[in-house]
């Protein structure tokens, strides 16, 4: 495993920093939350500058974990070897994002960057729940997935399409995550089952409407369908990891329902 070595207060002492960790965030549903909305935008409007913005903001999910360590680490004025790698790995993915995004900005136009504009409270709120290592919380939860939502409209907005159906987008990712985390948290005994599936029934609802309005497919509805039907199975005793791999694989399957349904 690659190791860093930094010196500490004490001369000649010297404490090994395994990078992994710090760079890469151990969050199944973090990860899917965030990829799920990049995938369903390229399918539905592919890009360049869209692929571009997926890039951007996988480079800010993966900054958001070691800033989170560091910002700790800095609120209780103390400083580790592991702070120094967390603000290097900070600086390397935040100037990969900054690239990315002018890139994205110099192919079509800054306009593709306002859902992030509205969605930057609902981030930050997050984030400041999470320094205060609090992020496991509904509420942090709700507001991180509702802000990842704005990926699929600001890369909808880069293929050229109407912000009609950028915002229909959006509301379809959070359709799928919200009640998701609800339900999530009810099998892990964090949460009431009947709020997850009630969560769930008004998602499908909410998809007939966007389908009888000639805004969003089919597909969505049995896309939303098929969750509702997970959440009405009793769930079993299951440690949390495995869990988070199988919503990844519900993700992966809504993601392609609606995006093949949408082409």
């Amino acid at each position: 495993m690659l190791m860093v070595m930094e010196r500490v207060a004490i001369p000649s002492t010297v404490v090994p920093v395994s990078i992994r960790p710090l760079a890469l965030p151990a969050e199944h549903g973090g990860w899917g939350f965030v990829l799920e909305p990049v995938a369903l935008a390229l399918l539905v409007a592919p890009s360049w500058a869209g692929l571009a913005i997926g890039i951007a903001v996988v480079a800010a999910f993966l900054a958001r974990h070691p800033l989170r360590l560091a910002a700790g680490d800095w609120m209780r004025r103390r400083r580790f070897p592991r702070t120094i790698v967390c603000e290097q790995l900070v600086l390397i993915y935040t100037a990969a994002m900054i690239v990315a995004i002018a890139i994205a900005t110099t192919l079509t136009s800054a306009r593709i960057l306002l859902p992030f504009a509205v969605a930057a409270p609902l981030g930050l709120a997050q984030f400041a729940w999470e320094v205060r290592k609090r992020g496991r919380a509904l509420t942090p939860e709700i507001l991180g997935a509702a802000a990842a939502g704005a990926t699929a409209a600001a890369i909808a907005l880069a293929g050229g399409r109407t912000m009609t159906l950028a915002s229909t987008l959006w509301l379809l990712t959070m359709l799928r995550s919200i009640p998701t985390i609800v339900f999530v948290r009810a099998v892990l005994k964090r949460g009431h089952r009947s709020i997850a599936v009630a969560l769930h029934i008004g998602a499908v609802v909410i998809a007939l409407v966007l389908w009888q309005q000639h805004l969003g497919p089919l597909a969505a509805i049995v896309a939303m369908l098929l969750l509702l039907v997970r959440a009405l199975i009793p769930p079993r005793t299951e440690p949390p990891r495995r869990v988070g791999i199988r919503e990844l694989v519900y993700g992966t399957v809504t993601v392609l329902l609606i995006g093949v349904g949408w082409s």
